[in-house]
């Protein structure tokens, strides 16, 4: 099957409005994770220097990164146990999916967040095993946010943990898990203008 062609009527906005709120009526709670990602993955850009287009297609980027989630039972992601290889191997789809559908309607920047927000600069991330000169930077800015928000957010396997305790993550994991560069960019951006809330 051939790749859709966006329609020229159609503008960015109404097509990330729509996608969003097919994520609001599947599961607001990962539509409120996604709208925080989207506040961190914006900070850090901007720590980075990326501005302009750039900088709205990583926040768009990382505001729609969890779509392929929607293929995956709530049943599943709300476990309050180890998930078994089956369900493992199922939520790992979830990159694939949502680069499938972004890639119809959206430009390769944004799809690129859905497709590689769970690759690590180490290799031993997901789908594709990506190493760090592999991994598109807007896709490590994404992962750094993400995995920011999970870890202060309520999980049923685990409680919060305080912004403190997320951020000593963080840093023990750059360079292998996260991108050195954009945990750097996101500790020197909390340090000068405290954690961005999402709008």
């Amino acid at each position: 099957m051939s790749e859709a062609t966006p329609d020229p009527g159609i503008g960015l906005e109404d097509t990330v409005d729509a996608l969003l709120q097919t994520m609001v009526v599947w599961d607001e709670k990962n539509y409120h994770h996604c709208l925080r990602t989207a506040a961190y993955a914006a900070q850090i850009a901007g720590a980075l220097g990326i501005e302009g287009e750039a900088a709205e297609q990583v926040r768009v980027g990382a505001l729609l990164h969890d779509i392929g989630m929607i293929g995956v039972e709530l049943a599943v992601l709300r476990k309050p146990a180890q998930l078994d290889p089956q369900e493992t191997g199922r939520v790992r789809m979830h990159p694939e999916m949502g680069a499938a559908i972004l890639a119809r309607v959206l430009p390769p920047p944004v799809v690129a967040c859905a497709a590689a927000h769970h690759e690590q600069p180490d290799g031993l991330g997901y789908p594709l095993g990506l190493t760090e000169a592999q991994i598109p930077l807007e896709a490590m800015i994404c992962r750094v946010a993400d995995v920011l928000d999970a870890l202060m957010t309520e999980q049923p396997y685990r409680p919060a943990m305080t912004l403190g305790a997320a951020l000593d993550e963080l840093r023990a994991g750059a360079g292998t898990r996260y991108g050195a560069a954009v945990v750097a960019a996101l500790l020197s951006a909390i340090e000068r203008e405290g954690l961005r809330e999402a709008a």
